[in-house]
């Protein structure tokens, strides 16, 4: 039976009085814990929470949905749309998210990511209209979802029925709950709880406890006046309670925090006005509040202190040297002075309290130090405590708790121990001191423990036994030593900028380690070997091995960036270089994490506590030693979103009215398509960073652009690509190892991102189509014109063997009349001139009369002198230019010095014939007469009538003559 309902049974009235008074003191809470306050774009009040099984947040606000993957919250609803409404309740049934709003019930499908109904509308009384549903508050997940009103703001299944609170109290099933004498209050939440066995309902005013029977109630007097509005409870049986006065935490032992909102304080939740609770399956608290949404992180590897927790002061510290003896007591020392305390019982890994705690300062009289500036914090084999500072070395007086201040001097006096960087113990009790500017002191401690008891000034000083300086034969590299360590072989090393020199305890013989890298850390490993931080790797010399000659073995591990600090966890070189820590393995399994804090400046290892504890501003992170980074398919990333010219793709999904956006849904994505101007796109990856395990370092390559790995270490997983070509390309994202080698894939996605319309196949194969029909043209021209060449060529030579044919026919006909003229019979003389007479002229009237021309002449037209001159004009120059092939109307118009329409009517007139159909018809006669005569081939006949195609004139001829000229010939 519940504690609370029992109380209501037995106690008396008294009893029940001091039970409250007892609650008020419990409800003090013992230690503050911080809050990861997110403020969501376009929404401010947060009413439900609830996560899916891949471990993404969904959020029900003022303004829609919402949901949240650590890095970013994602919009789920559009402006001015029936999802742009107040969501009251969330709930999954597999990927389907039931939403109860401000209009009904809403189906959003988590994998498509758009909504798979609208609000239900209902009629409108009698009236034949239809208006939205009314509000819904809750969900029955195993009923009818949307079968209650909107005066119903809680249910809950139990053994005995459906538990439902509303505005007139708490019924189960059909039947009223009195929970107070009179009017019934408002049920804002109802919860189960496993582990105490009873029941919590949340009421404005106040909070009460119910058997498992429901019989008795129990109200929680601390929490009397309270509205509680929703409640939750995590593994350990821990209640939350969120009221409109903040959110209350009750632990199994009934004691009661507060926590509430503090205007000073940004790791405090946002707003007093608690809406939601949520305990997610890593146990993280999620609370919807009035001014957004905040996380109660309960992280199980690494815990985060605030230095104002220990001090009860808001006075900070940066943190630079860190220190647990051997008893336990911490020291903490920075920028300004040093704290020194001791731990009470711890509960769940944390300390419940902090003890004796001494903050030294220069401006405390209670506990003075000589200067605030603390460099290194050592304790000795004896267990005495050293601190170096800017003012000197300090000795812890463990008797007094004060600290002793003493500055050790070369015996010259020029060098001084005034800076002190460092201090250890060698195996004969020597203190080993390295200063700014002084080099190395050797002293021996009881001679210097001696000094300091003696002195008394404020400032003890002494000789050392031994100094070391740049100068002279056995001289260290640099003045300026920063660090001192002791390996396992005794000897003693020192650094001084980029320098590292080796110091033989035994002889005092200094040697020079090689190397000229920035020397930035300097550290032992528990097996003796010298461990050096670089600027961007870092060094093992391996002592214990043999050495090569006079140099020392040594290994080089690629870390990428400047080396902070670092120290020995077990067997592994823990390394701090910005905002990553690089786990070294020997065994291969180095990996690397995000630190949870910004930049620590120091890394210390409790083997106490099996802690690793990291110095900062103003506090420390502790993590567990055994951390390990998740394997396989745990380590995956998800996409959570898609951002494509600076919109995202989900929003796209919702409003029609977003252009140049696609609408795509990154859940399971496995190809991304987009156009050729949606090149510029950012994907938004997330590992969940609010699971319970630390953030990878990851890096990406897209294969078609990237020629390198590119490292995600901003804060987040985005991933932006700008003015990206067209092209299928392969994104990959991998896991980097401690070592910096890329390591095990865990996400990879197609891109394609699709060529302009007229980079399209279609259109390239129509490319490609006008490309050989231009090539064919190319082709065919060369042709053409090299046949029109040698058509020419052809032409010319038939032409000048007409030519010289005609000329020595003409001449042979002069020859022959003129022999034959000498002769007594003329019956000869005219036979042999008759029938070479037609090469000798071709006006020739005599030999035109053998031709038979078979076409209608035109008729015989008195023409008066001017006529028969401009007549015989024409033909002469149509004569003259018969071989051209060219020579057409214009031509001739042009040398008769004509116009167009003076020449057609003057020729009209003349011949009855058009120019084209008299010049025609003059080569026409001169081809008959060639081809009567029987001396010349049909082809030499048309290039000499000015014919350069064969068909064409052969279709011209049988026009003519109604017959071909082969015809012609042989008739």
């Amino acid at each position: 039976m519940c504690i609370f309902a029992a109380m209501n049974k037995s106690l008396t009235a008294l009893s029940r009085v001091s039970m409250a008074i007892a609650m008020l003191f419990i409800s003090i809470a013992l230690h503050a814990q911080r809050f990861v306050n997110t403020t969501l774009d376009g929404a401010q009040a947060v009413y439900a929470i609830t996560q899916d099984t891949s471990g993404v947040v969904w959020l029900g606000t003022d303004n829609g949905l919402y949901s949240y993957d650590g890095y970013h919250d994602y919009r789920h609803f559009a402006s001015h749309t029936f999802s742009h409404i107040r969501v009251n309740a969330l709930g999954f049934e597999g990927s389907m998210l039931y939403l109860a709003t401000g209009s009904g019930m809403l189906k959003f499908d988590t994998q498509k990511g758009i909504y798979a109904s609208a609000p239900a509308m209902e009629s409108d009384g009698g009236k034949g209209r239809k208006k939205m549903a009314r509000e819904l508050r809750v969900l029955d997940m195993k009923g009818r979802k949307d079968a209650f009103g909107n005066d119903v703001y809680a249910i809950l299944h139990t053994q005995k029925g459906l538990l439902v609170g509303s505005l007139a109290g708490l019924r189960l099933n059909q039947r009223q709950i009195l929970l107070t004498p009179g009017a019934q209050p408002l049920v804002n939440a109802l919860a189960y709880d496993a582990k105490r066995h009873c029941y919590w309902i949340g009421t404005e005013g106040a909070l009460y406890c119910a058997d498992q029977a429901l019989q008795n109630f129990s109200k929680i007097a601390a929490l009397d006046g309270n509205s509680v509005k929703c409640l939750d409870e995590d593994q350990d049986g821990n209640l939350y309670i969120g009221t409109d006065n903040g959110l209350y935490r009750m632990a199994m032992n009934n004691s009661l925090e507060h926590f509430v909102h503090d205007s000073r304080n940004e790791a405090t939740i946002p707003n007093n006005i608690v809406w939601s609770c949520y305990v997610d399956k890593w146990q993280n608290v999620w609370i919807g509040t009035d001014h957004g949404l905040s996380r109660l992180s309960t992280h199980t590897y690494y815990r985060f202190t605030s230095l104002d927790k220990i001090t009860f002061s808001g006075e900070g510290n940066c943190l630079h040297a860190i220190l647990q003896t051997r008893s336990g007591d911490w020291w903490m020392g920075g920028t300004n002075g040093l704290i020194h305390y001791a731990e009470g019982v711890r509960v769940q890994g944390a300390a419940s309290e902090y003890q004796n705690v001494v903050w030294y300062k220069q401006n405390n009289p209670s506990a003075p130090l000589a200067h605030n500036r603390v460099r290194k914090i050592y304790e000795d084999k004896e267990g005495d405590v050293w601190i170096c500072t800017d003012h000197g070395i300090n000795l812890y007086q463990k008797s007094t708790g004060k600290l002793l201040n003493f500055i050790v001097y070369d015996k010259s006096g020029k060098y001084s121990t005034a800076w002190a960087y460092d201090i250890l113990q060698d195996q004969k009790g020597r203190m080993w001191m390295a200063s700014y500017q002084g080099g190395v002191f050797v002293l021996d401690k009881q001679r210097l423990l001696a000094a300091i008891s003696l002195s008394s000034a404020a400032t003890a000083t002494c000789v050392a036994d031994h100094h070391f300086s740049d100068k002279g034969k056995n001289a260290l590299s640099g003045l300026h030593i920063g660090q001192l360590v002791l390996d396992g072989k005794g000897f003693v090393w020192a650094s001084s900028y980029n320098h590292l020199d080796r110091i033989d305890t035994r002889t005092l013989r200094i040697s020079h380690i090689p190397g000229n890298d920035a020397i930035n850390y300097l550290m032992t490993s528990d097996n003796g070997n010298v461990w050096v931080g670089y600027t961007s790797s870092v060094k093992c010399y391996m002592v214990n091995l043999p050495m090569k000659g006079k140099e020392v073995e040594s290994k080089e591990w690629k870390i990428g960036a400047k080396v902070v600090s670092m120290c020995d966890v077990e067997d592994k070189i823990w390394v701090v270089a910005g905002n990553i820590c690089s786990v070294l393995d020997q065994g291969n399994n180095s990996f690397r994490f995000f630190i949870p804090m910004e930049n620590p400046n120091n890394i210390y290892y409790s083997k106490l506590n099996h802690e690793v504890v990291m110095g900062g501003n103003d506090g420390f992170i502790s993590i567990r030693a055994d951390l390990t980074m998740p394997k396989d398919d745990k380590a995956q990333l998800l996409l959570a979103g898609i951002v494509v010219n600076g919109r995202q793709t989900q929003d796209a999904l919702l409003d029609e009215n977003i252009e140049g956006t696609p609408g795509v849904s990154p859940v399971g994505l496995k190809t991304l398509v987009l156009k050729h101007d949606e090149n510029n796109f950012t994907l938004q990856l997330s590992d969940l960073p609010f699971a319970d395990h630390p953030t990878a370092v990851y890096a990406y390559r897209l294969e078609g652009s990237d020629h390198e790995w590119h490292y995600l270490d901003k804060g987040n997983l985005d991933i932006t690509y700008n003015g990206l070509s067209y092209g299928d390309y392969h994104l990959t994202v991998h896991v980097v190892d401690g070592e910096g080698n890329i390591g095990d894939e865990v996400y990879q996605l197609e891109i394609s991102v699709l060529p302009p319309w007229y980079l399209t196949i279609w259109c390239k194969l129509f490319y490609l189509t006008l490309l050989i029909v231009g090539i064919a043209w190319v082709i065919n021209a060369h042709f053409v014109r090299k046949q029109l060449k040698e058509a020419k060529k052809q032409k010319e030579e038939i032409l000048e063997q007409v030519q010289a044919r005609m000329q020595f026919y003409a001449s042979l006909a002069d020859d022959l009349k003129n022999a034959a003229a000498h002769r007594s019979f003329e019956e000869v003389n005219h036979l042999v001139v008759s029938n070479l007479d037609v090469n000798a002229s071709a006006g020739d009237s005599e030999s035109a009369k053998i031709v038979d021309f078979n076409a209608t002449q035109a008729p015989e037209v008195e023409l008066d002198e001017m006529d028969r001159k401009l007549l015989n004009q024409i033909r002469e120059m149509i004569e003259e230019n018969m071989v051209d092939s060219d020579f057409n109307v214009s031509m001739l118009q042009e040398k008769m010095g004509m116009g167009n329409k003076q020449l057609y009517r003057k020729l009209k007139a003349l011949t009855g014939q058009t120019p084209v159909e008299y010049i025609r018809d003059m080569r026409m006669q001169k081809a008959a007469k060639l081809l009567k005569a029987g001396k010349f081939s049909v082809s030499e006949v048309m290039y000499t009538v000015g014919f350069s195609n064969s068909s064409y004139f052969s279709k011209c001829f049988s026009k003519a003559f109604g017959m071909t000229p082969t015809e012609f010939m042989r008739s």
